[in-house]
């Protein structure tokens, strides 16, 4: 398998956590780590906040004005 980046040799490393066996694929010349569960969230748009997030410029507007 060759590497999206460099073109390099991929290996495959298993790595055991709380969470259960992940499988990691990672270049030997560039480094770059590539994993399923990375590769599904890439896949999906993130969601689409609702409201703008409230910087401390205005949250302090919002608290002088009350």
């Amino acid at each position: 398998m060759s590497c999206a980046r460099c073109s390099g040799l991929v290996v495959s490393d298993q790595y055991t956590g709380p969470e259960g066996d992940l499988f990691i694929r990672r270049c030997i010349n560039c480094g770059a780590v590539r994993e399923s569960r990375m590769d599904v969230q890439r896949k999906w748009p993130p969601p689409k906040r609702k409201e703008p997030r409230l910087t401390c410029a205005t949250r302090r507007r919002k608290h002088a004005l009350s």
